[in-house]
């Protein structure tokens, strides 16, 4: 018996690519990995797709029924559609994970988080509302802060930010640490599996080549430091040397 698993990603379908809209975004990259096609379901106001997703255990093969889902409603009041699917598919909280941006993270960073308030996203808020209850996953992705000399404050500032599109070299940050997460090394069997994200090895630092020219110096220094007169004694040295020689003296006289 397989396993059902919904996966939301909130954003606002009229403004594509924008920060707001980065848990659509991830969808769409995981879609576009499976060969999927999106679709209409106009009795959860969403666009659609579903895929399954097989997991071989030791004596047996795990199957996952995965929806992912796109509200097509404005990311503020976008909770009803994710409510209606969750009651419609019997999906159980615990399979529910809804993808959004996180400005309390750099771009590139991506965090799990099992329950808890909204932390200030409207859409994550409108989830809660809609669910009465807030014991749902959220996958949280960075999408940075404005620039520091701009008051992150106010209002305006945010809502230009998360309105605002990535920059060229933020997409292909996207595309090349963040997406991947989950269309590459068993990452959605992964989430769908243990409820984990994947998280890449860490690589060891390699040890810097020695530029020979650089090695051939060294050389030269060793040579002209081996080569150096014997240092002149320190005062503390001679004043002890010194010491020492007038208590023999004394001794003898006695």
């Amino acid at each position: 018996m397989s396993t059902k698993i919904l996966l939301v990603g909130l954003g606002n379908k009229t403004l594509p690519n924008t920060r707001h809209n980065v848990g659509m975004m991830v969808l769409d990259s995981i879609a576009s990995k499976l060969n999927l096609t999106w679709s209409q379901n106009k009795s959860w106001k969403s666009d659609i797709t579903e895929a399954t997703v097989r997991v071989e255990a030791k004596h047996e093969i795990k199957e996952y029924q995965v929806t992912l889902l796109k509200p097509r409603k404005l990311m503020n009041i976008s909770g009803s559609c994710v409510a209606q699917a969750v009651k419609d598919l019997g999906i159980s909280l615990q399979n529910l994970y809804v993808f959004h941006d996180d400005m309390q993270r750099d771009l590139g960073k991506v965090n799990l988080k099992g329950n808890g308030s909204a932390n200030g996203h409207n859409g994550i808020k409108s989830v809660i509302e809609n669910l009465k209850t807030n014991e749902f996953k959220r996958v949280r992705i960075g999408i940075g802060r404005p620039p520091a000399d701009i008051d992150d404050r106010s209002y305006d500032v945010v809502a230009g930010f998360v309105l605002s599109k990535f920059t060229q070299s933020e997409m292909s940050k996207l595309e090349d640490v963040v997406y991947p997460m989950w269309t590459k090394n068993q990452g959605l069997e992964l989430l769908c599996d243990k409820g984990q994200l994947f998280k890449p090895p860490k690589v060891k630092n390699k040890k810097k080549a020695v530029d020979p020219s650089q090695w051939e110096k060294n050389q030269q220094k060793k040579q002209v430091v081996d080569q150096a007169p014997p240092a002149s004694p320190s005062l503390d040295t001679a004043v002890a040397a010194a010491s020492d020689a007038g208590s023999n003296e004394i001794k003898q006289a006695a």
